[in-house]
């Protein structure tokens, strides 16, 4: 390592990005929480026991719950999103066929039970009795028109992921068979994130989602777009016992300070993204409890691959080893993540230890010597309020770049103008995150590394890679390692991104609130928490 590690001192770049930022706060020796364990491997058949079909539950009229989340929710349809806060809210909603637990087991939800007989199959067994919330039953017809219109209609962004698709087809009133170009190991995973929608919405999406009916615990009651949303518990739910509260009011407030003082007056009962050094302050606030957990979340602060002058390696290497990772995990997290070691993080099918990115300020120089450019200046656009300390971090990135010979324009925008610019390809760096909600590497290698799924995003086009992401697909978990193993290696050298932290998902409840579980993807569910 560099002797410039001591010349660009923690004080020296700190101090700079204090002058950007009007301050940093620190002060918290953090948490060093356990590793998530490693996600099971795919079964061929589960037959789990039927869950009890309940009859109309009258819910205690005062019972409400309240929460606020960091990400703005935009949009309400399942599959045309890739947002966090958009698949916690609508899975209150929307049932999938399949849910996740927070520790990567599949579970029946609308499925009762699948098989996977060959490779290019997989066949469902559909629960019976169930309804929307208009009284119409649910049942194949329901999943197969799901199904085929996010395989089949590509202007949805979660059809990277279920492209492959080559029929859907009902079994009986109550069976569904999917069959695939090529083996599809992640179908569990996908299916999880996708909400089933009533065959009635075919033809008439638009006006479906802005009054949307499923078969969730709770109905859509209204929202005001990326402000809040109302939700009204299903009494007609199908699973027993849920949901224990009327209703639930889901807030997106983009700034810490206004969740944090919500959550200590009462007016907000739960909280997520807590920031660390906010966390002694709302652990000793009364009523307040703090959970964290490690999360499936890798930061990635991507680069436009056909963009000058980040479409350069070298530029990117230079980029890379001008980055003090640890200093940014210690300094303005506290110990609340961990370096990135792969570009997904462990827990998941794929993931391997390929060694920590070394702060390097002299082999920064040399790379950037060895890309021609000169002075160069590039934009790194965030998308407010999303993350922990981002602007910060960004300040403090640019600081860092700064000494190494690259202007830094950090570009904090409003969550939809942001992501407008990554669609147009107007950005240089984007600051990102991936909590992988599905639980399966997939999800990120479909979107990322496949031309179809990174078009309006990072616009990496690699057909070597691309083949790899579909071989991994494989309904063999030693295979799908094998060729994880094998893209990550060749992305983690090229610098297709920077993946500078594994997250911790720190949250924040009334004691109110029982029952509340901190999920390590980040999901806020209400439906089986109580209130007293």
């Amino acid at each position: 390592m560099s002797s410039d590690r001591e010349s660009v001192s923690r004080r020296r770049f700190l101090t700079r990005a204090a002058m950007l930022a009007g301050g940093v706060s620190i002060g918290l020796v953090g948490l060093q929480a356990p590793v998530v364990q490693a996600a099971p491997a795919v079964q061929a058949v589960q037959q789990p026991a039927r869950t009890e079909l309940r009859a109309p539950t009258l819910l205690q009229q005062t019972s409400s719950i309240t929460a606020a989340l960091s990400e703005r929710l935009l949009i309400l349809d399942p599959a045309n999103h890739y947002s966090i806060s958009a698949t916690g809210v609508l899975r209150h909603i929307f049932d999938p066929l399949v849910d996740v637990t927070s520790d990567s087991k599949f579970l029946p939800a609308l499925a009762e039970s699948w098989e996977n007989p060959d490779p290019l199959t997989w066949r469902f067994k559909l629960r019976q009795g169930v309804t929307f919330h208009d009284g119409t039953p649910f049942d194949s017809s329901s999943a197969v028109y799901t199904i085929k219109r996010v395989a089949t209609d590509k202007t949805l962004l979660k059809n990277s992921t279920f492209f492959d698709i080559t029929s859907v087809e009902p079994e009986g009133q109550y069976g569904v068979v999917i069959r695939s170009a090529h083996p599809f190991g992640s179908m569990l995973g996908q299916l999880s994130a996708l909400g089933m929608l009533p065959p009635s919405a075919a033809g008439s999406e638009d006006a479906f989602f802005q009054n949307p009916i499923g078969t969730g615990p709770f109905r859509f009651n209204g929202w005001t777009r990326g402000e809040t949303i109302s939700l009204a518990a299903n009494p007609s739910y199908w699973k027993s016992g849920t949901p224990q509260i009327q209703s639930a009011t889901f807030r997106f407030i983009p700034e810490i300070s206004t969740r944090a003082a919500g959550l200590q007056s009462g007016e907000i009962d739960i909280i997520d993204r807590i920031p660390a050094d906010l966390v002694p302050t709302l652990q000793g606030a009364a009523g307040v409890t703090v959970l964290a957990q490690p999360a499936i979340e890798t930061q990635q602060w991507i680069f436009q691959l056909q963009r000058a002058p980040t479409n350069d390696v070298n530029f990117r290497k230079a980029i890379s080893r001008g980055i003090d990772r640890e200093t940014i995990i210690r300094d303005f997290h506290l110990g609340y993540a961990q370096a990135a070691l792969c570009p997904i993080p462990p827990g998941l099918v794929g993931w391997t230890d390929l060694g920590a990115k070394p702060y390097d300020p002299d082999a920064a120089r040399s790379f950037l010597q060895a890309s021609g450019v000169s002075n160069p200046t590039i934009d790194f656009v965030l998308a407010k309020g999303i993350y922990p300390k981002q602007l910060e971090i960004a300040q403090a990135v640019q600081a860092m770049l700064g000494d190494v010979g690259i202007n830094v324009n950090v570009r904090e925008l409003e969550v939809a103008a942001a992501r407008e610019l990554r669609s147009a390809g107007d950005y240089h760096m984007w600051y990102s995150g991936w909590a992988h909600l599905p639980h399966d590497a997939d999800w990120y290698y479909s979107q990322w590394y496949t031309t179809a799924g990174a078009s309006s995003l990072s616009r990496f086009s690699d057909p070597a890679i691309e083949q790899l992401v579909i071989e991994a697909r494989s309904t063999d978990n030693a295979v799908r390692q094998a060729k994880y193993e094998q893209v990550e290696r060749t992305i983690w050298e090229e610098e297709t991104a920077i993946w500078p932290y594994n997250s911790t998902a720190v949250y924040g409840i009334r004691d109110r609130v029982s029952g509340f579980e901190g999920r390590t993807d980040y999901m806020i569910f209400v439906m089986d928490v109580a209130v007293g």
